[in-house]
């Protein structure tokens, strides 16, 4: 009997739900041309509902330029666009065509429109793999308190019994609503990889070698259906209902699907040179798109800036605001959710792209118009939490915390403080030396140790390792297993600590060989920089006093 946690599962009702709000209808075909290093194109073409909320009135003809300007927005690891074309069709949907340009497969994403990503391994014998990977599951572990899934193990017979009822009961509540959108939900695959072909599960192979997939949202409900209807399966998973987005891929789930016990992956061997120039042709993108992002008011497709090199901030302005005079408790009026409080929002343009902000980020003056203290009084409420980095790295956007100015205050003399980021360096890897890969096993390097090992992740072979490392998760780039001359890239479930010290939770699917290897690939020659911030003579509401 396989373990329940190593088919991780989830509850079919939440899934479905979290999976149309997020999905939405499409259908989208892609082709892939892929280089050994994991770098590529895509022609991506999807047929869409465009879904607006905006309250503004819009022509048919700004609605599809907002929403084909979205596709490229939305994008993530899209260094460059090329031959984008875009329509209304008769029937109210839009069509959309464009090619993608990516460094690296496994950050490639295009919300709402596909259902199928992939991850990439070259290894040092020359071969490569490409796998299928579950949709991401939310963010890092911050340590914040979570909803957990419930633990079936410790439920009785009867109480199991009435939960998996009641699982029963809200599938089928919901399977109208969601049979209408998942029956339009189709995604299919064309992928040219670099090599000879191999093994592949699930995949069709044509004569030329490309490989192909398909994914029917029909075939998804139809799935779930037959497994929530299923006795015997329900008896075996009930303990692995819980807590992700979208449906993992146990080896029922994966045969319904692709007609293949899973996991879904293809190997080739002897991988040859790259198909094609990447960085000429992501120049030439360049050029060529400026004229469609002119007409979409797109914008340029983001990518990481140049480091920074210490220097000042190029720029600082107040981006929003929120005052809340009066609230009572008592009676649960709290405006915002929040008591008598008063927060700048700010946006600091950086000297160029960093790893990350440090902790030591801090309001250092706040002065109202009147002469009257603005500066919190705790270290606590001085600090800035929680800065959040833009998607090139370059710009923080940060939260500052004043105390609530008086009545006959109308502006802000003065409110500086200073900001801290680093800064990293090339990477160099390491092996951290275990003699061993087993619970318990101490390594020398990053004063690392395996907490522990056990089944559990995607695939009849997969394990999961609890890892922890002297290391702060910033600096940590990846962990690679290394067995003989194979090299894999592992993956990352989460993170908890502090103080210097983090455990790391991993997954492999071919589980961790005593005999192998853990290789960190890490920031070296890492920088510390401070650039001071100041903001002078502004009202209340952030704009330039007179």
């Amino acid at each position: 009997m396989k373990s329940p946690a190593r088919l991780r599962m989830l509850t079919i009702t939440g899934c479905l739900f979290a999976l149309t709000l997020l999905a939405g209808c499409f259908e989208t075909n892609q082709e892939f041309t892929l280089n050994p290093d994991g770098s590529g194109k895509v022609v991506h073409e999807s047929t869409f509902q465009n879904v607006s909320f905006s309250l503004k009135t819009e022509t048919p003809e700004q609605q599809l330029k907002k929403a084909a300007a979205e596709v490229i927005q939305k994008s993530k690891g899209v260094d460059a666009w090329r031959d984008v074309s875009f329509k209304l069709l008769d029937d109210g949907r839009i069509f959309f065509k464009g090619t993608a340009y990516f460094k690296d497969l496994a950050a490639l994403e295009f919300p709402n429109q596909t259902m199928l990503e992939f991850d990439w391994a070259k290894a040092a014998d020359g071969t490569g793999t490409l796998t299928l990977r579950n949709k991401k599951s939310g963010e890092k572990d911050t340590g914040k308190a979570a909803n957990k899934p419930v633990d079936w193990s410790k439920l009785s017979p009867v109480d199991r019994a009435k939960k998996i009822k009641e699982e029963r009961a809200k599938f089928q509540q919901m399977k109208p609503m969601m049979a209408g959108i998942l029956g339009a939900m189709k995604h299919e695959v064309v992928l040219h990889l670099p090599g000879r072909p191999g093994e592949s599960t699930a995949f069709t192979k044509d004569p030329s070698g490309a490989l192909s997939l398909q994914f029917d949202g029909a075939k998804l409900l139809s799935a779930m259906e037959a497994l929530m209807n299923d006795d015997a399966w329900l008896a075996q998973n009930a303990g692995s209902l819980g807590g992700q987005e979208t449906p993992a891929m146990d080896e029922r789930m994966s045969t319904l699907m692709f007609g293949a016990k899973g996991p879904v992956r293809a190997t080739v061997k002897g991988l040859a040179g790259a198909a094609f120039d990447y960085d000429a042709e992501v120049a030439a993108a360049r050029e060529d798109f400026a004229a469609v992002q002119s007409q979409l008011n797109a914008g340029p497709v983001t990518a990481t800036a140049a480091p920074a090199q210490g220097g000042e901030l190029k720029s600082l302005k107040v981006m929003g605001v929120r005052l809340v005079r009066e609230a009572d408790e008592s009676r649960e009026i709290q405006p915002f959710g929040n008591g008598p409080s008063y927060t700048l929002s700010l946006l600091a343009e950086l000297p160029g792209s960093v790893m990350a902000l440090t902790d030591e980020c801090a309001l250092d003056k706040a002065v109202a118009d009147d002469g009257s203290d603005l500066l919190p009084e705790s270290d606590f409420k001085r600090r800035i939490s929680f800065p959040k980095l833009s998607a090139d790295k370059a710009a923080v956007l940060i939260e500052v915390e004043l105390k609530l100015p008086g009545a006959g205050v109308k502006g802000i003399r003065e409110v500086s403080g200073h900001l801290q980021y680093k800064v990293a360096g090339p990477t160099k890897e390491l092996d951290l030396g275990f003699s061993k890969l087993a619970a318990g096993a101490k390594a020398k390097e990053l004063s690392a140790g395996i907490e522990s090992l056990k089944a559990g992740g995607d695939g009849d072979k997969a394990q999961t390792m609890e890892l922890k490392l002297e290391i702060e998760p910033d600096v940590l780039k990846e962990l690679y297993l290394v067995t003989g001359k194979t090299k894999t890239e592992l993956k990352q479930r989460g993170y908890g600590g502090g103080n210097g010290t983090y455990t790391f939770t991993y997954e492999s699917e071919t589980g961790f060989p005593a005999k192998g290897h853990l290789v960190a690939e890490i920031y070296d020659q890492q920088q510390t920089f401070d650039a001071p911030f100041k903001l002078e003579n502004i009202t209340l509401l952030g704009e330039r006093m007179e």
